[in-house]
């Protein structure tokens, strides 16, 4: 690699840094440590890591110094990279979200990403269709584990035309390439009822099992459909039915996995045991939840966080009368507000407030039963508002994907003190919903005060208590 060509750009640094202390600043460039090329933050994260370095800088005035120094393993300079160029999808898959994306959005939403490094820094998960052999060793070497991957059927037949891609190589040889170099992976099946579903789910989570402990995991998701697939194949969602088939099809196998191996192995999303009616299993079932990101676990989480925390946090804050919280009385992981003076007052008036609690259709049953347990132990009045999705059409029910728009077309006209809107509806670090509205749009336009919560019990007894 000609390293005057290649070199990681860094466009800030933290104040405090090691950086700043050996002269390193912004617009400079890492050419190589230790005489390893850094062609990207990936690889920066690697190298770094090791007490004794030699860095090539080039300066942003042009010119080269060598910097040769003596560090904790850890310490990763306080430098911050150029972020690193996504490398695109080669499938046109048949459930493709982002091809169903409306029109006009910003250009990121519309980025395919399949990226290796993008899976192990975030979690992303990752076809393995444009792979190389160079990628699967640096993978191995750098130790990238675990990662995340897009299988949908093992069968390759199947899989290609998932894919929309009949170059794709062999899902298997990939994993197996990955996992006899010690690599961990954590798997997903997108399901479509009719097509990948039944035996060749089966098939599926037969082949992947065989692979354990290499493969960890494998989460079963249903297909999402918006109202935007003009000219794509015809899909359809999981009937009550069909769902429950689905889930009683894996059960036998979740069992025999956990007398073989000790957990589930395969992690059939939360949608479906809503869509079927059917009871969530116990925690004990998720093995730590390692899909809670891909929408497995979130609902019995949710539900056993509000019953160990729930009860206790809200009664104490919202006791008959104030009451002053002692060092040791709040709930274990719950952040302290002044207590909420909902009760009392002259003549035994109550002050009762309205709260609006805004979600996805498919989580508002559960929602409604909590908010009962709420109103009984505090007195304000919570009304469950399942907001119906515009944006992306009513087959799209969960809380994640409501735009601003949509929220904001259900709270208009409603009287309200306030309404708490779960943070998972905003784009990742970006402070704005899907289509680019900020909280204080919603707030302006609505006429009430919005609050955002991360989607926890945790977070909702917190903004309750903040009110």
């Amino acid at each position: 690699m000609n390293l005057k060509s290649r070199g990681l750009k860094i466009v800030g640094v933290e104040p405090g840094g090691t950086a700043l202390d050996v002269g390193i600043g912004e617009g400079d460039s890492i050419i190589s440590i230790n005489s390893s090329p850094v062609p990207d933050y990936l690889a920066y994260r690697y190298l770094i890591a090791s007490e004794e370095v030699v860095l090539l800088v080039r300066k942003k005035s042009g010119g080269e110094v060598e910097i040769e120094m003596e560090k904790d393993e850890d310490d990763d300079l306080g430098i911050i990279a150029s972020p690193m160029k996504v490398r695109a999808c080669n499938n046109r898959c048949v459930f493709c979200f982002v091809e169903q994306m409306p029109k006009g959005m910003r250009r990121s939403l519309y980025v395919k990403d399949d990226d290796y490094r993008h899976s192990f820094l975030h979690g992303n998960y990752v076809t393995l269709t444009t792979m190389k052999d160079e990628d699967y060793a640096r993978i191995i070497r750098e130790r990238l584990s675990p990662l995340y991957v897009s299988v949908h059927a093992t069968d390759d037949t199947l899989r290609h035309f998932l894919l929309g891609n009949c170059k794709a190589p062999s899902i298997l040889d990939g994993i197996k390439k990955l996992t006899d170099g010690g690599i961990r992976l954590h798997t997903q099946a997108v399901v479509a009822p009719g097509i990948n579903d039944g035996a060749a789910l089966v098939k599926t989570a037969e082949d992947l099992a065989a692979l354990y402990p290499g493969v960890l995991s494998l989460a079963v998701v249903p297909v999402g459909l918006t109202r935007h697939r003009e000219k794509l194949y015809p899909l359809r969602t999981f009937t009550k039915r069909e769902a429950a088939g689905l889930l009683d099809a894996l059960s036998p196998f979740r069992r025999k996995y956990r007398r073989k191996f000790g957990v589930s192995f395969v992690y059939p999303s939360d949608e479906f045991y809503m869509k079927a009616g059917r009871d969530l299993p116990p925690a004990m079932e998720y093995d730590g939840y390692p899909q809670m990101d891909n929408g497995v676990g979130l609902v019995r989480d949710f539900l056993d966080d509000f019953k160990r925390l729930g009860k206790r946090g809200l009664s104490l804050a919202c006791h008959s009368e104030p009451v002053q919280l002692r060092s040791g009385q709040a709930p274990r992981g719950i952040r302290l507000h002044p207590p909420l003076k909902i009760r009392g007052g002259q003549g035994g008036r109550y002050e009762i407030r309205k709260i609006l609690l805004i979600t996805g259709k498919s989580f508002a049953p559960i929602l409604k039963n909590i908010a009962k347990e709420i109103e009984a132990m505090t007195g304000l009045k919570l009304s469950v508002l399942p907001v119906k999705n515009n944006l992306f059409g009513e087959k799209v029910t969960v809380a994640g994907l409501l735009s601003g728009s949509d929220i904001i077309a259900a709270l208009k006209g409603r009287k309200a003190d306030a309404a708490i809107i779960p943070a998972i509806t905003m784009r990742d670090g970006a402070g704005v919903f899907l289509d680019d509205l900020t909280p204080k749009d919603v707030e302006r336009e609505a006429g009430m005060k919005i609050i955002m919560t991360e989607p926890t019990a945790k977070g909702l007894i917190e903004a309750i208590l903040s009110f």
